[in-house]
């Protein structure tokens, strides 16, 4: 089968399952299995594949046509301009998540020597972008899942990226450590969402639950959190999080009465909706 063929199978295989990006799709997992770039397809659409890359190429379609996303498929995807190695046992890094970092690094010069936590850090991506644009903060890293930081630490060694890595409940693992700058982006899916078979949510069955949803509105997690950190004898004076729009006046209550002496500012993503929490001590 030649690479013309081998695309036109896989759009075949994938259009009927209503999958939007089915050609890119396609071409993405086969530029994947040849570790050639897009262009190569379509200046050599008539290389014969080896038997070898075209089983492993229809095993891979196969798998995207039952809706596993292409991050687990090719174990790759891209943050922040950085790629990170990804599989089952953590969450994809999304989009809108690149907005947390940049709210990080507005709050942060290139010279500044702080300490930033990051919680539930699932593939590190947020933990380790932070250290490649601010190399001379400490950077922490927490999660409650082994298996997630041992995929958090693969990826710090893939971009040299000096992390310290915990294993424990949200904030525990920190405990007695000075913060300067707190970043979460924890679960805060819940009942409702979950049951959903909106396109928005298809492709979450093939992720890790734990690292999707929560009870208590989705907000479970983030109401532990901040009462952990209220506890402390000093707590981080700067709290960066994301959230679900459709949480802001549940989530801006509960911050109110546990943070009274805090300020609080909502950041909008690309498509308009509030997405970003800033949480500054006043002065």
């Amino acid at each position: 089968m030649t690479s013309r063929q081998a695309l036109t199978w896989a759009y075949k295989k994938l259009q009927p399952k209503k999958i939007q990006t089915a050609s890119l799709d396609a071409e993405v997992l086969l530029s994947f299995i040849l570790d050639k770039p897009k262009e190569f397809i379509y200046t050599h659409p008539e290389k014969i594949l080896r038997p070898l890359d075209l089983k492993k190429y229809q095993a891979l379609i196969r798998r995207r046509a039952k809706g596993e996303p292409i991050a687990y498929l090719t174990n790759l995807k891209e943050f922040y301009g950085l790629m990170f190695y990804v599989d089952k046992r953590v969450l994809i890094p999304r989009p809108e998540t690149e907005l947390l970092i940049e709210a990080v690094l507005r709050q942060v010069n290139q010279n500044d020597k702080i300490t930033i936590a990051d919680i539930g850090t699932g593939s590190g991506c947020i933990a380790i972008t932070l250290k490649r644009h601010r190399p001379r903060a400490a950077v922490y890293a927490t999660d409650i899942a082994k298996k997630a930081l041992t995929v958090a630490k693969k990826n710090a060694t893939r971009h040299k990226a000096k992390v310290t890595f915990f294993q424990g409940d949200l904030f525990m693992p920190l405990k007695g450590k000075k913060i300067d700058i707190l970043v979460a982006n924890l679960p805060y899916g819940w009942k409702r969402w979950k049951n959903n078979t909106s396109a928005e949510t298809k492709g979450l069955k093939f992720e890790p639950p734990q690292a999707l949803f929560t009870t208590n509105g989705g907000l479970y997690l983030y109401e532990k959190l901040f009462r952990q950190i209220v506890k402390l004898v000093t707590p981080p004076p700067l709290i960066i999080g994301e959230f679900d729009p459709r949480q802001k006046k549940q989530l801006l209550k509960k911050i109110r009465s546990i943070f009274p002496d805090y300020q609080m500012t909502i950041q909008k993503d690309l498509a308009g909706l509030d997405r970003i929490l800033i949480i500054k001590k006043k002065r």
